[in-house]
């Protein structure tokens, strides 16, 4: 049962991550779809299925191969964004060119047992494939780990660089193996279970891991803002059913849920303006309230006093960005819920 989990639960979870991301970053989405790939390739089922299909029990490691080149040049295109690089066009043509070969040497002995011929060609051009890709993952890691601010962020990248060099050990110990079978010296390492069996599975582990933990930190970051939003939004709700669009995002979505919250509070603020009491407000200011008790205090006013115009009106307060104004949202609705407890000045 272990090894069954050990086998089938990474897969699935690459898979859930690939078709759930959201961001921006597509290099992250391609980090998540190489992990899902090569992982689903080398499993047992899928490698059954495979040789079953095509006589070639080993073309699903082939594709698992392509899925962990798709893997190592994502990451380093993540982290060299992120340090403000670029990647070079020498690199493209490289790994292009390098793939090319282990294409080629499978077509000519499409079998990767450490006797075969080509087999450590096929090797030795998927280390040189990869070993750029993952040096630059580890440097540019490493480099980015200490300057960035987010806990998060520092984790994920710190198991990244952890699983690129594992994936470095891994590759340059099968080389090795199979230049030993080749050249019939002894390497008894190359043939320890830790070395051949845990090291490449613990090293895929890792690196979804590590792309995974700033996702899952972002979408527990986007649900707590989303639940504090809850009392600001239910009053306007309240008041206004129509702003309520319940729209089918799943909670996986969590950047869309929390977006289409901002956007209802925004809609029933923006009814809700004409009945805005600037009296309301200057007497929160009086009160020594901060801009987002004022503004609650306005709005709890605003609710109240609907249809009626006041002798002033307070102009909306807000930020100019997105991510802005839901801080500054979430901080009202932090001090709307509180209006009851008579900690900030009501009208």
């Amino acid at each position: 049962m272990g090894e069954l989990l050990l086998r089938y639960v990474p897969p699935a979870v690459a898979w859930l991550m690939v078709f759930s991301w959201r961001d921006g970053q597509d290099a992250i989405r391609r980090l998540f779809l190489g992990l899902a790939v090569s992982l689903t390739a080398l499993t047992p089922a899928v490698q059954l299925a495979v040789g079953h299909l095509t006589g070639t029990a080993t073309l699903a490691r082939l594709a698992g191969h392509a899925g962990m080149v798709l893997v190592a040049w994502s990451a380093h295109d993540l982290l060299a964004h992120l340090n403000g690089l670029r990647r070079s066009r020498w690199s493209t043509w490289w790994t292009a060119g390098m793939f090319g070969v282990m294409c080629l040497c499978f077509a000519l002995k499409p079998s990767l047992l450490p006797q075969a011929p080509w087999v450590l060609e096929y090797w030795t051009a998927y280390l040189l494939a990869l070993a750029p890709a993952f040096g630059n993952v580890i440097r540019l890691g490493l480099r980015y780990a200490r300057t960035t601010s987010g806990r998060a962020l520092r984790s994920g990248l710190h198991l990244i660089v952890a699983g690129a060099a594992m994936a470095l050990v891994y590759l340059v110990n099968r080389v090795v193996r199979v230049g030993s079978s080749r050249f019939e010296f002894a390497y008894p390492l190359g043939w320890n279970f830790w070395m051949s069996a845990v090291l490449p599975n613990a090293a895929h582990v890792v690196v979804l891991v590590g792309a995974a933990v700033p996702a899952v930190a972002a979408w527990r970051r986007r649900y707590r803002q989303y639940t504090r939003l809850e009392p600001l939004w239910r009053a306007l709700a309240d008041a206004d059913p129509r702003i309520a669009l319940n729209p089918r995002v799943g909670w996986w979505n969590m950047r869309m849920r929390l977006y289409r919250r901002v956007i209802e509070i925004r809609d029933g603020l923006l009814d809700l303006q004409p009945c805005r009491d600037a009296d309301v407000a200057a007497a929160a200011r009086a009160a020594a309230a901060s801009p987002a008790q004022v503004e609650a205090a306005v709005v709890a006013a605003a609710i109240r006093a609907r249809g009626m115009t006041p002798p002033r009106v307070e102009p909306g307060a807000g930020a100019p960005d997105l991510d802005g104004d839901t801080a500054f949202l979430c901080e009202v609705s932090d001090a709307f819920s509180l209006l009851d407890d008579r900690r900030v000045l009501q009208a």
